[in-house]
């Protein structure tokens, strides 16, 4: 029986299959086709090796179009899902939840804090600490000290200049002196002679520059910081006493490079007197964090006074040093041990007294803990006129009395209302007629008794009446009672 001739047969399924292939690659969605129909290519192929003597790789014109188009559609296809992939991510790439997979959320890079915060000490104090370096800068006049660069928003960046960073970025050159000059005449970079005077009109126009050298658009043009940014909160008793307690315990990791008791000065009263007045559970106070140990060892007790005195205690690079966090002055204190005090009185030959560490003195002379006047109490309390060590030990010494709320200024901002607990004798409130006996018996004045007996019996009818509308008619009665008293007077007077 004769075989069928194969070759047409062949011929015929392959030219159906080219076509087929043409209609497919003509539409966007053959991709994915694509690898299945080459497959089904492959196999048509090696029937036509093993049935023919066709070479295999002899195609018709039409086939090799039609893979060029594949291609170049694959192409596109991978591009545009590409551009898909980098448009039609969201930014956020925490939000993205991938099902079967264990993603790790991407860390938020922290937002910058903006420039002008006129009312945040926190930034201030950043700003005033760039000013803290001897090697950046030297003392200036008080009008152009770094107090006054640094409420307006600048801080230093380099030898005596200042700059506005992340505001207005502008620089200003703050030159008062020449620099020295070394043995051959030439200029020394980085140095002031302090030998030359300070021209005043000179000063006069730093101190314009303060606000004028900044851009007109930038914000510190307007306004600077407030007037008692550098006021450190005492009249809080919590705070305060929390503030106290975390310097106390910060020299406990150094407290064997403590210098002796006898070895440090301090204003009056001692700190023996003092630790007798406060009370044990002040170390302790309930519902506190922050607690300490009252001081009863020598080491401890000079602590305390640094502490008491605004000093912190730190150990950089093996070096204990004695720091405050208000004016950023440091002290070593190795300076101060005993063997090197004696050491440093027979080379100088100067009494050993003289050359004690003076716990007050030693801060800036800007430092509210020394300045009463940048402390900035308010004026008509109690602790008026007082710097922070002042206001601290009076808060300390002071009897333990209910606490004494203090009536909101008439002008400026309430910071002095957050509990100002005094922890005086005073207890009166602002201006009442108390505090008015109070301050004429204490100027010898006549009068006491009678103003002490008409507040209490004022008291006495504020506590039976409480709404506003029985306030008012408490007045209007003294308001009456004391025109009937003139009318009598005056009544009597013609009378008689």
């Amino acid at each position: 029986m004769a075989s069928p001739d194969p070759q047409p047969a062949l011929a015929t399924t392959k030219r159906k299959f080219h076509k087929l292939l043409d209609n497919l690659t003509a539409s966007t969605s053959t991709t994915s086709l694509a690898s299945t129909l080459q497959e089904a290519n492959v196999s048509t192929t090696s029937l036509s090796q093993s049935g023919s003597p066709e070479p295999p790789n002899k195609r018709p014109r039409s086939s090799n179009i039609s893979m060029e188009r594949e291609r170049n559609i694959s192409a596109g296809q991978e591009r545009i899902r590409i551009l898909k992939e980098q448009l039609l991510t969201p930014r956020r790439q925490a939000t993205i939840k991938v099902v079967g997979s264990k993603q790790t959320p991407a860390e938020s890079t922290p937002r910058k804090s903006p420039n002008f915060q006129p009312y945040s000490q926190e930034q201030f104090l950043a700003r005033l600490k760039t000013f803290a370096d001897v090697k950046k800068w030297t003392s200036k006049p008080d009008a152009i000290s770094e107090v006054e660069w640094a409420k307006r928003g600048w801080s230093c960046d380099t030898w005596n200049t200042v700059a506005c960073k992340g505001g207005c970025e502008k620089r200003v050159a703050v030159k008062l002196r020449p620099k020295r000059k070394d043995a051959n005449g030439k200029d020394i970079e980085t140095s002031e002679d302090l030998s030359e005077e300070v021209e005043v009109a000179l000063v006069e126009r730093y101190r314009e520059l303060i606000v004028a050298a900044h851009s007109d658009e930038c914000l510190w043009v307007k306004r600077g910081c407030q007037d008692d940014i550098y006021h450190i909160p005492i009249a809080s008793r919590n705070k305060s006493s929390a503030e106290l307690l975390t310097r106390y315990n910060s020299f406990t990791a150094i407290a064997a490079d403590l210098p002796l008791l006898e070895n440090i000065t301090y204003p009056d009263p001692p700190i023996q007197d003092i630790l007798k007045r406060i009370p044990s559970n002040y170390f302790k106070p309930p519902g506190s964090e922050i607690t300490a140990s009252p001081p009863s060892s020598p080491t401890e007790i000079v602590a305390f006074t640094f502490a008491l005195f605004g000093w912190s205690g730190v150990s950089e690079s093996r070096i204990s040093l004695a720091v405050c966090n208000h004016c950023f002055q440091r002290l070593g204190l190795w300076l101060s041990s005993d063997a090197r005090l004696k050491e440093m009185s027979k080379k100088l030959d100067v009494p050993i007294e003289s050359l004690r560490l003076n716990l007050l003195e030693s801060h800036r002379e800007h430092c509210p803990w020394k300045n009463a006047e940048m402390q900035g109490n308010s004026g008509d309390s109690p602790i008026a006129n007082m710097a922070a060590w002042q206001t601290l030990e009076f808060m300390l010494l002071g009897k333990a009395k209910g606490a004494s709320s203090l009536e909101k200024p008439a002008h400026g901002h309430n910071r002095n209302l957050e509990s100002v607990d005094l922890g005086s004798e005073v207890t009166y409130p602002r201006g009442s007629l108390e505090s008015d006996a109070r301050s004429t018996k204490e100027q010898g004045e006549e009068g006491t008794d009678s103003l002490q007996q008409k507040w209490k019996k004022l008291k006495a009818k504020l506590k039976r009446s409480a709404s506003k509308k029985s306030l008012k008619s408490v007045k209007s009665m003294r308001s009456v009672k004391s025109g009937k008293s003139v009318v009598d007077k005056d009544g009597g007077k013609e009378n008689s």
